[in-house]
């Protein structure tokens, strides 16, 4: 992969600090009487919740729920302050003042004598302390868009300025890592910006240029307006009510299509990431692109990720394709792409705070029904703490709610590594072994529930109850089995219930080669038994050798449709399904 500049600078931003003038950051000031409730009624958050020093992301929409304006929303004791991409600034503006009527609200633009500037990455806080003339009580925000006072040192003046610039330090990441947004009122704001440019390059800071900013941006998984979301947008297809909906408060326009799609369901449509391989040349923002031959989406915007080394895109995809993980095939006028999909964020730097801290947040979004956000949180508990059994048990749940049953089986067996005798967790397998139709390891994960849950019990009780042992007393009798099966085919080697009898009884013992004889025998006699080509396709598995295992599968799932053995059709299309559908390589 052929590395830019713009890349090379963005891995020196994070390991240390860059900077930025945002020049096309809008700021507007609020104020009036009114002010508090008009902005409660008309806004998605709960702005009354606030305090001062305190913010939030919040957003404006119409009644379908269709995106007005995004914007983040910071409150001092009578006024407000929000800050806006200049592009959608004058119609979000217009349509918060939709319904003002006799509302004491003001709105005046303060983005000609304020200079936004953006300090981001692990050693921004560092840069910021040395330039700053902070009192000795004041704490830096920790909240995303909470803010304090500031003003610069008396040394860091702006064409000898004899006031010190003074404004507001707002906690804000815009690339993955920790972040701030200095806003500072001046009459002279380019001269402003010029020295700070200086103190920054002095501590060795980055300066990001509309390249780099826009690195940053795709990596952090931001969407932008105009290229990831535009007016006719809805604001649940972007993932950015997560952040930017109260749904504790009361009316405000859009209500009710955000309400529904929580409490009902998911949107068609959600905002996802891509990822390539790492020599692909990807398709250009605004491609519409086919998957499987129908229409699928829309790439929004696509960068070369230096953090990531290799091009990712931001795009809506359906219900069918947006499952994380899921490896797809795109087409663009007759040229093919292979990408995987993934959650957004592309990058977020891990921060301080415990596996069991991110374990608690996850499981609060999955109560709230945010599974997406769940997972995310999840995986990175397990990151920081992979002996987490709840985050393991919690991510096998919210995969088999989305019928991601295969990957719920493989989360429940490592709770299983890490807590053999977890009740919930074989509970859980004997469930999912039974939506895939395989009723014999659904009634073995049964069993072995029963077992702990009375190894549990002895526990308490404080008697002894020796799993391992009952797993010997149970293989023994396996080759009981084994043994009385042999002896009877003596007599009739082709009787197709002994050779059936024979080969599942290997299976247990999971003696895979010598369970095919005796189950391709039962085949021979009785061409049509079902059961037997789902063992027999098991075996094959079991000798990680797919080819012969997906020929079985096929004829297999021929005989049982046509008997209509339901129960071995439905697990033979899964695991055919399984076999034949392409693993993520990236």
């Amino acid at each position: 992969m052929v590395t830019t500049e713009a890349q090379q600078a963005v891995k020196r931003l994070r390991s240390g600090f860059g900077f930025a003038l945002l020049d096309d950051c809008s700021v507007l000031e609020i104020t009036g009487a009114d002010a508090p409730q008009f902005l409660q009624n008309r806004l998605t958050n709960d702005v009354l919740a606030l305090a001062p020093g305190q913010g939030q992301l919040n957003a404006v929409l119409d009644r379908q729920a269709k995106i007005q304006g995004v914007f983040g929303l910071c409150r001092d004791t009578d006024r407000f302050r929000l800050l806006i991409d200049a592009a959608e600034r004058e119609h979000a503006v217009s349509r918060i003042l939709q319904f003002r009527i006799l509302e004491q609200v003001q709105v005046e633009d303060l983005s000609a004598r304020c200079v936004v500037l953006s300090v981001q990455g692990s050693r921004s806080q560092a840069f910021l302390e040395n330039i700053l003339d902070l009192e000795a009580n004041q704490t830096w925000p920790t909240q995303d868009h909470a803010w304090i006072s500031v003003k610069l040192r008396s040394d860091f003046q702006a064409n000898q300025s004899p006031t010190p610039p003074s404004g507001w330090l707002i906690r804000r990441g815009f690339s993955g890592e920790s972040g701030y947004l200095l806003l500072l009122e001046s009459d002279q704001p380019q001269q402003m910006w010029e020295t700070f440019r200086t103190q920054a390059y002095q501590a060795e800071g980055v300066e990001m240029t509309s390249a780099m900013l826009e690195i940053l941006r795709v990596e952090a998984g931001i969407p932008r307006f105009g290229l990831d979301y535009d007016f006719e947008t809805l604001l649940p297809e972007t993932g950015l009510e997560r952040q930017a909906v109260s749904y504790s408060k009361g009316c405000y326009l859009g209500q009710e299509t955000v309400a529904r799609v929580k409490t009902y369901g998911q949107v068609q449509k959600l905002l996802c990431g891509l990822r390539f391989l790492p020599d692909a040349q990807p398709p250009a923002p605004s491609s519409d692109f086919l998957v499987h031959g129908k229409p699928a989406g829309k790439i929004t915007s696509v960068i070369l990720s230096a953090t990531l080394e290799r091009p990712v895109a931001m795009t809506y995809l359906g219900k069918a394709e947006r499952i994380p993980g899921q490896l797809i095939e795109l087409e663009v006028d007759g040229k093919f792409w292979q990408a995987e999909v993934c959650l957004l964020p592309f990058y977020e730097a891990l921060t301080p705070q415990s596996g069991q801290t991110l374990l608690e947040e996850g499981l609060k979004c999955f109560a709230d029904g945010y599974d997406e956000e769940a997972l995310r949180r999840l995986n990175q508990a397990i990151a920081l703490q992979p002996e987490l059994v709840e985050a393991h048990e919690a991510l096998g749940v919210i995969l088999s709610r989305h019928g991601r049953y295969p990957e719920a089986i493989a989360m429940m067996e490592k709770v299983l590594a890490l807590q053999p005798d977890h009740v919930l967790a074989h509970t859980n397998l004997s469930v999912f072994y039974m939506k895939l139709g395989d009723k014999e390891k659904a009634e073995d994960e049964k069993a072995k529930a029963t077992l702990a849950a009375f190894s549990q019990r002895a526990k308490a009780a404080g008697l002894v109850f020796d799993i391992e042992a009952e797993r010997r007393k149970k293989e023994q009798a396996t080759l009981e089995k084994i043994a009385m099966f042999q002896e009877a085919l003596k007599f009739s080697p082709d009787d197709p219930l002994g050779n059936f009898g024979l080969g599942s009884a290997y299976m247990e013992l999971k003696r895979y080669a010598e369970a095919i004889a005796p189950l391709e025998r039962v085949i021979k006699g009785q061409p049509k038994h079902s059961v037997a080509y789902l063992s027999l396709g098991k075996a094959w598995e079991g000798l990680q050798d797919a080819q012969q295992a997906e020929t079985v599968y096929q004829k297999g799932i021929e005989v049982a449709a046509a008997k209509g053995d339901l129960m071995p059709l439905k697990e033979m299309q899964a695991r055919l399904t399984g076999l034949t559908e392409p693993k993520s390589s990236i």
